[in-house]
């Protein structure tokens, strides 16, 4: 057996303390991203750093007395452990179905942010106007088969794909723990052997859950679902749905789930996250038992799994999960994006649009001011859309009773602009029912 290099050093490099912790936040989120990409739970086999903190996190969705004595905490699901569900999405209002909703679901959010980050393809108004008033018209395919004949399973093809950078901390750990061997570091060999064997298991336990989109069945004879979604933050995004009324329900009640086999108790999960625990006693006491360059094998393959897991960690699983309902809830979808120059163009736009039988309140719902002149333009606007007039009847001030000189001007300005989106929104509609007849 050849000589152990540094054998007669008297620094000792303990680093048996910060395995547990080093890195932690940065393993939890590798970790959770196993339900995201193709073939990821099978590419946890390396000394990861921070068993500590991740069994701690992941222990807490393992319920029992013995699991809620060891992981203390709240018990959440699985899903909304590992960001698959939580987000609050916007308001929703269906137009013909009547349902007014303050808040949607995660499914929504995702949905919504994606059409945020859609280019205009109209401009209805002056194009050099700045302006961050923005409308996506959905247009909605049929509910996907995939979904309905796998009871919302979602498969592998639509999860990202292998990352071949996965193997290079497996190969690091792997090899660091046969040149601890080779000079005959038992003791943190057996550790490096032991954290690769802790991890792989982790992953293998935490990625068994199947992923799935689960949302409402609507009735056979509900009405149409066209609807809006109203976002909030910074500018002006509305995001108008038309179409199937299943894919309406799952975006405004639907989810992300994760079932495992052993829900409710997720005892296999309570397990992995034990051994991790022991994995981080045993290192605690074991690795300053090695020799010098042992220890730097150890600390170095942590090193590289941590590196590895930073860049895991990066990967925008917010990203990960839109292309996942975009390819899978929304394949046959068509967009079309709007950018107006005033506010009130795109709500009459959207109305013409949706073709409500009560117009005004969709009115109302984009514009809730209740003073004299809105209540005049709105009434106005309104009947101009159920009675498909011309847009130059639309333009003109009819009902100026109770309004003086300064109303009035206003009132006309909020007409020319409507008139000029009414106009816009219905020669949209009949290029896209030509399309239609043409296909």
């Amino acid at each position: 057996m050849p000589p152990i290099p540094l054998q007669n050093s008297s620094f000792d490099l303990d680093v048996s303390g910060i395995a547990g912790f080093f890195g932690g936040e940065e393993s939890f989120s590798a970790i959770s991203n196993v339900h995201l990409i193709r073939g990821r739970r099978w590419l946890g086999w390396y000394n990861s750093p921070g068993s500590y903190f991740v069994a701690k996190k992941y222990g807490m969705l393992a319920r029992g007395r013995f699991w809620d004595g060891l992981f203390p905490g709240v018990n959440v699901e699985p899903a909304e452990m590992l960001g698959l569900n939580g987000k609050r999405g916007p308001r929703f209002l269906g137009v013909h179905s009547g349902t007014k909703l303050d808040k949607t679901g995660h499914l929504a959010s995702l949905f919504v942010n994606y059409c945020s980050g859609l280019k205009e393809d109209q401009v209805v108004g002056s194009a050099a106007a700045q302006s961050n008033s923005f409308l996506t018209i959905v247009h909605l395919g049929d509910f996907p088969r995939e979904i309905e004949d796998n009871n919302g399973e979602i498969a592998s093809s639509r999860l990202a794909p292998f990352d071949p950078i996965a193997v290079i901390p497996i190969l690091y750990s792997v090899g660091a723990a046969v040149v601890s061997a080779v000079f005959g570091d038992w003791f943190c060999f057996s550790m490096i052997v032991l954290g690769i064997f802790c991890n792989g298991i982790a992953s293998l336990v935490l990625g068994s859950g199947i992923l799935r989109m689960k949302g409402p069945t609507p009735s056979k004879h509900s009405p149409p679902a066209d609807g809006i979604f109203f976002t909030n933050g910074t500018g002006t995004r509305v995001v108008v749905v038309k179409g199937n009324a299943k894919i309406v329900g799952m975006l405004t009640a639907g989810s992300f789930a994760l079932e495992y086999g052993s829900q409710p108790q997720y005892g296999d999960i309570g397990f992995s996250a034990f051994i991790l625990i022991a994995q981080f006693l045993l290192q605690l006491f074991i690795v300053p038992q090695g020799e010098l360059f042992g220890q730097i094998m150890f600390l170095s393959s942590l090193g590289v799994s941590w590196l590895h897991n930073a860049y895991l960690a990066s990967i925008d699983r917010e990203e990960l999960q839109m292309k996942i309902v975009m390819d899978v809830l929304l394949k046959n979808s068509h967009t079309w994006t709007v950018r107006f120059e005033k506010y009130t163009s795109l709500a009459v736009f959207a109305a013409t649009t949706l073709q409500a039988r009560d117009t005004l309140r969709v009115m109302d719902a984009f514009i809730p001011n209740d003073t004299r002149v809105w209540r005049n333009v709105k009434a106005q606007v309104a009947e101009g859309i159920e009675r498909n007039l011309d847009h130059r009847e639309m333009a003109r001030l009819r009902d100026a009773d109770g309004l003086d000189e300064s109303e009035q001007g206003l009132a006309k300005d909020m007409l020319s602009f409507a008139s000029e989106a009414y106009q816009a929104a219905k020669e949209l509609r009949a290029v896209q029912e030509t399309r239609s007849k043409d296909s």
